[in-house]
């Protein structure tokens, strides 16, 4: 197969969480791999993440996935469309979810921050819950509201004994924003490569035809993966170009 696609998650994919470059081994991969493949980014970082990240790796323009679909940015940086969560709603969840989580988090004009929001425009919430039990008593909570959500639970980002638990739009996942690009793109799913590490990236493993997960990946993605590369201290990323592209 031909792969035409590299669909690619960007904290503990292609560099360590909350950093704005890669290593120079994975920068020259992926200047290489351009030449032969498209490069799209598909991340739950919120939209100013990501353009701090893009401007830090010179890569052809391309259409992105970014807060976990919520958005897709054409190649102009332009936003395709924006699928956030009504404020009325996000009360709601509040509300609901309050009993079962330590903090919130909320994905709000464009930046990840904690604490309470006003009437602004959010596109996620996360949950820091002290237990397993308590993730999925805050994810039963949300199915009983009348509006649907995308809902995942995992790992958490900084504390280990931490579970997370991620609230978005109900159409707002990274394989919605992958199929988007695809179509665009002409290129179909088994064209497609995809590789992530954590819980929202199984969403874009149902739209490629090659799933790679990270080493450093959580057990359950991993389970899903059609390939599992060296982790992010060692440039795993490096090994999938080499190999697939």
């Amino acid at each position: 197969m031909k792969y035409k696609l590299l669909a690619l998650d960007i904290d503990d994919t292609v560099t360590k969480d909350f950093c704005n470059t890669a290593s120079n081994s994975v920068r020259k991969a992926l200047e290489q791999a351009s030449k032969k493949i498209q490069i799209t980014f598909v991340t739950a970082r919120a939209l100013k993440g990501l353009i701090n990240f893009l401007d830090n790796i010179i890569l052809p323009a391309q259409y992105h996935v970014v807060e976990n679909g919520a958005k897709v940015l054409r190649p102009d940086r332009s936003i395709v469309y924006d699928r956030h969560i009504p404020h009325t709603e996000v009360q709601k969840i509040l509300n609901v979810a309050e009993p079962y989580y330590l903090e919130p988090g909320f994905l709000a004009d464009e930046h990840w921050v904690d604490g309470v929001v006003s009437d602004v425009s959010v596109t996620g919430l996360s949950f820091s819950c002290k237990s397993e039990e308590n993730a999925i008593k805050l994810k039963a909570s949300i199915l009983t509201l009348s509006n649907e959500y995308t809902v995942y639970s995992g790992r958490h980002w900084s504390v280990e004994d931490l579970i997370a638990v991620l609230v978005f739009h109900k159409n707002a996942t990274k394989g919605s924003g992958m199929e988007y690009i695809q179509k665009q793109l002409r290129i179909s799913k088994e064209e497609t490569i995809a590789v992530g590490d954590g819980m929202t990236d199984a969403s874009m493993f149902d739209a490629a035809g090659l799933k790679v997960a990270m080493a450093n990946g959580e057990e359950s993605l991993k389970t899903q993966a059609d390939y599992v590369c060296p982790s992010i201290d060692k440039d795993g990323l490096v090994e999938v170009i080499r190999k697939y592209v």
